[in-house]
């Protein structure tokens, strides 16, 4: 903010050789915080209320007195667009109270306080920590899923960027789940979406809690759930997901229309060095697919990375190929 934008504009000005009297009587009467003393618009003295009480408590006010005799000659003047900041460090640094502001010709328009100031930075500062967490607030909209309050697709390819570059410099496999919820078509049908959601907020936190600290669990669309397992070769992810299986499947959650009688997940999950992190969902879904077809409920791996990382991608279902839910 500049002071511009805070000035208090001068509507009242003294001359020099004005009563001394007179100048303290309109201080009082307007609740001024000071004086200015001009001469042809041009501020040659200010008169403060600690000038007045200076004068009181030494000398005394003297009959005769005039503005000239009690002003502080030559008072410090700022151009408009002086920063609320540079104005405190030159108040601070040159011990003033009031700042004299002036126009781009050099008239005076406008008389800023040390106090408006202070005041003003620290609501400028109010409403950083404000927009700061607005900001904050908006940014956790667009990275997470509303339903249940896992990282979305957009918190997922950042997060994921991440984890395969490292692994391409430390050389070190990471890996990628797909988590599908078998016949959840069916359980919506049956029980409702409304229903739906709620077992989608009770898988999102089983996952949730089944999690070493450096993996993370992503909505990534409908009833399918991202598992990023960094720094992970395929048989730490094929124990980590066999537990995530078994784990859901002994909660034994209402689903009366599948085989089991209860909510079960089928994953598929891949291992790679690579950074095409893009190729690696593609196959931990290739994977996923077998799982479904060979009987949900189970987990399936992709082919082991070092045989080759560009696997061949042919045995993907086709597009008219109905999905296996």
């Amino acid at each position: 903010m500049k002071l511009s934008e805070l000035m208090s504009i001068v509507t009242t000005r003294h001359k020099a050789d004005e009563s001394l009297l007179s100048v303290i009587q309109k201080i009082a009467e307007k609740h001024y915080s000071c004086a200015l003393v001009c001469e042809y618009d041009k501020p040659i003295g200010i008169i403060t209320e600690r000038d007045v009480v200076r004068l009181f408590a030494t000398n005394g006010l003297k009959e005769g007195m005039t503005a000239g005799d009690a002003m502080s000659r030559d008072p410090i003047c700022v151009d408009g667009d002086t920063t609320i900041l540079e104005a405190l460090d030159l108040c601070e640094s040159r011990n003033l109270r009031h700042l004299l502001v002036m126009d781009k010709t050099h008239r005076l328009v406008g008389v800023v306080t040390q106090t408006d100031m202070v005041k003003a930075h620290v609501k400028n500062y109010e409403h950083h920590d404000k927009l700061q967490d607005q900001n904050h607030r908006l940014h956790l909209l667009s990275i997470e899923d509303p339903l249940t309050g896992l990282p979305n697709r957009r918190a997922m390819e950042i997060d994921i960027k991440h984890a395969a570059a490292v692994s391409k410099r430390q050389s070190q496999p990471y890996s990628i789940a797909l988590i599908d919820i078998d016949y959840f078509k069916k359980y919506n049908d049956s029980y409702g979406h409304r229903a739906g959601d709620e077992a989608l907020i009770f898988l999102a936190e089983k996952l949730r809690k089944n999690l070493r600290n450096s993996d993370k669990i992503f909505r990534y669309g409908g009833e399918e759930f991202l598992f990023l397992m960094p720094m992970t070769s395929a048989q730490g992810a094929k124990i980590a997901t066999q537990q995530i299986c078994d784990t859901v499947a002994q909660e034994k959650y209402p689903h009366k229309p599948s085989d089991l009688g209860f909510l079960t997940v089928s994953i598929g999950y891949a291992a790679s060095y690579s950074e095409n992190w893009e190729m690696v969902v593609e196959q931990a879904d290739l994977a996923l697919y077998d799982a479904k077809i060979g009987g949900r409920n189970q987990i399936c791996s992709a082919e082991e990375p070092g045989v080759t990382e560009f696997w061949d991608l042919s045995r993907k279902v086709d597009e008219g190929q109905p999905f296996i839910n």
